[in-house]
């Protein structure tokens, strides 16, 4: 994913947020995929609090 632009609305990334969170509670989960889904959790709060400040929305 990385070098591509996707321009997302504030809902649509705490759907994502919301969904990814509830995927990583998944049974069989390993750690890399954790690991990984956990660096995209990040990426996504990031964005989500970049767009709470930008737009002020509380």
């Amino acid at each position: 994913m990385s070098g591509i632009n996707t321009k997302l609305s504030y809902k649509q990334l705490h759907t994502l947020k919301h969904a990814l969170l509830q995927h990583m509670l998944r049974d069989g989960i390993t750690d890399d995929d954790f690991k990984s889904e956990q660096a995209l959790l990040l990426k996504i709060n990031y964005q989500i609090e970049v767009m709470k400040e930008r737009y002020d929305i509380q």
